[in-house]
C-alpha cells in the first residue's frame, strides 16, 4: 500500500458505526451498573467500589497478554479481523447477564456480581484491542489515520450520548426497578453489538508484515518511552472517567430527579462531539502534545471553577459541564492518534509495528483509570454517610458533587506532569 492511498467513506462510516455500537454497550454498562448494584441489588457501595476496583485490576492485566496474543497470531483472513467477526454475540449476551437481579442472598449476589462482571469485561477486551488495533492496521498514511480515528471517535461519542441520554427516560417510564435496568440492557445491548458487526464485514487490513519475524514480549511496551508517558497521563486522570457514573449519583440525589442525567449527560455528550469535529481543523495550527495538554488545562479549569460555585445554580453547572466536555472530546481524539503514533516510532526503531500489544496498554490504562474511579466513588459515598434511596445529608451530597468537580480538576493536573517529557513529534 502507499503512503497516499485513500480509505473509501463506506469502510470508514462501517468502522465509526462499529465504534457506536461497542460504546452503547460499553458505556450503559459503566454508566449504570454501580447504581444497579447498590440501588437494585442492594449491594454496600464500598463493597461494590472494592468489586469493580477487584474486577477491572484483574482484567486490565488481561489486557496486554490480550495484545501479546493477537500480535503472534495470524488467520487466513488477517490478523485483527477474526476477532471481530465473532465477538458481537457473546458481548450481547455478557452485557444482558450483567443486569439480572437474581434472587438470592447479598453474598450470593455479589459472588454473581463479581462473575459477571468480570466475563463482561474480558469479553470487551476482546472487542476493544483488536478494534482500535485496526485503526492502524487500515493505512499508514497519517491524514487518512487521523480521518479515520476522529469520524470513529465522534460516532463513538454519538453512542455514548444514546447511552447517556436515553436510559434514564426508559428506565423512569418503566419504575425505576430491576425490570426497568434489564429491558434497557436488552436494548441497548442489542443494538450495539448488531452495529459493531460492522466492522468485522467491511474492514480492511492494509498494512502487512511478516508475523514470524515479530517476536514482542511484554516488557516490550516499557522501551516504547512516549507510550509509558502517555499512559501515565491518562492514569493520573483517572477521576475524569467516571463522570458518568457520578453524574448519575448527582442526578438522581442532588437533583432528586434521575432522568435529569439525561440532560446533563447530553450537554456533556454534544461538547465532546463538537470538540472531536473541530479536532483536525485544530491539528492544521497546533502539535497533538500541545492539543492534549490544552486539553488538560481546560478542564482543570472548568471543574475547579464548578466546585468553587457549587450546584445552586444549575445553568452554571450544566455550562461548566459542557466546558468540561470539550476538554475531554479534545483529549480522546489526539489521545488515539498519539498511541498510533507511538505504534510508528517503536517500528522505526525496532520493526515490530505491535499494533496489538501497544494498543492493549490504551485499553489497559482505561480499565485501571475506571477501577480507581469507581471504587473512589464507593469510598466517597461509603464515607459520606451515604443511603440508598432516601434523601442525603448535607455531607454526602457534597461529597457526590465532588465527584464530578474536584476530584476531576485534581486529575487534570496530575495528567499534565508526565507530559513535560514528552517528546514524540508529530512528524
Amino acid at each position: 500500500m502507499t503512503q497516499t492511498q485513500r480509505i473509501p467513506k463506506s469502510e470508514k462510516w462501517a468502522f465509526g458505526l462499529a465504534g457506536l455500537g461497542q460504546n452503547m454497550v460499553y458505556n450503559y454498562a459503566t454508566a449504570y451498573i454501580m447504581v444497579f448494584y447498590t440501588d437494585i441489588m442492594g449491594l454496600l457501595p464500598v463493597a461494590v467500589g472494592t468489586l469493580m476496583l477487584v474486577a477491572r485490576v484483574f482484567d486490565a492485566i488481561n489486557d496486554p497478554i490480550m495484545g501479546k496474543f493477537v500480535d503472534g497470531k495470524e488467520h487466513k483472513s488477517g490478523k485483527l479481523l477474526p476477532y471481530l467477526r465473532w465477538i458481537p454475540l457473546p458481548m450481547f449476551i455478557s452485557t444482558v447477564l450483567l443486569f439480572v437481579n437474581p434472587a438470592l442472598s447479598p453474598i450470593l449476589k455479589l459472588l454473581y456480581a463479581y462473575v459477571t462482571f468480570i466475563l463482561w469485561d474480558v469479553v470487551y477486551t476482546i472487542s476493544d484491542i483488536p478494534y482500535w488495533g485496526l485503526s492502524v492496521m487500515m493505512t499508514q498514511d497519517p491524514k487518512e489515520r487521523l480521518s479515520v480515528v476522529s469520524l470513529a471517535r465522534v460516532l463513538c461519542n454519538v453512542g455514548l450520548a444514546v447511552s447517556i441520554v436515553i436510559p434514564p427516560l426508559l428506565i423512569k417510564a418503566q419504575g425505576s426497578n430491576g425490570q426497568a435496568y434489564f429491558i434497557t440492557g436488552l436494548l441497548m445491548a442489542g443494538i450495539g453489538s448488531a452495529l459493531f458487526t460492522l466492522v468485522g464485514i467491511y474492514g480492511k487490513e492494509r498494512v502487512q508484515q511478516d508475523i514470524s519475524q515479530e517476536k514482542s514480549k511484554l516488557s516490550d511496551l516499557i522501551k516504547n518511552k512516549p507510550l509509558v508517558i502517555l499512559q501515565s497521563s491518562r492514569f493520573l486522570g483517572a477521576f475524569r472517567m467516571v463522570i458518568a457514573t457520578a453524574g448519575l449519583y448527582f442526578a438522581k440525589y442532588n437533583l432528586q430527579d434521575e432522568a435529569q442525567f439525561s440532560i446533563l449527560g447530553g450537554l456533556l455528550i454534544a461538547s465532546m462531539i463538537l470538540a472531536m469535529l473541530i479536532t483536525p481543523w485544530l491539528k492544521k495550527y497546533f502539535t497533538k502534545k500541545w492539543l492534549y495538554n490544552a486539553s488538560l488545562i481546560l478542564g482543570f479549569f472548568a471543574h475547579l471553577a464548578m466546585y468553587m460555585l457549587g450546584f445552586e445554580t444549575l445553568w452554571i453547572t450544566y455550562l461548566l459541564l459542557f466546558v468540561s466536555g470539550l476538554s475531554l472530546g479534545l483529549g480522546d481524539v489526539i489521545g488515539y492518534t498519539m498511541v498510533g503514533d507511538t505504534v510508528d516510532d517503536f517500528f522505526k526503531k525496532t520493526g515490530q509495528r505491535m499494533e496489538g500489544l501497544i494498543f492493549s496498554s490504551h485499553t489497559f490504562t482505561t480499565k485501571l483509570q475506571s477501577a480507581v474511579g469507581l471504587f473512589a466513588i464507593g469510598l466517597v459515598l461509603d464515607q459520606t454517610g451515604f443511603k440508598v434511596n432516601i434523601s442525603q445529608n448535607a455531607q454526602a451530597l457534597q461529597g457526590i458533587f465532588s465527584l464530578i468537580s474536584l476530584l476531576p480538576a485534581i486529575a487534570c493536573l496530575l495528567s499534565l506532569l508526565p507530559m513535560f517529557w514528552y517528546d514524540l513529534k508529530d512528524q
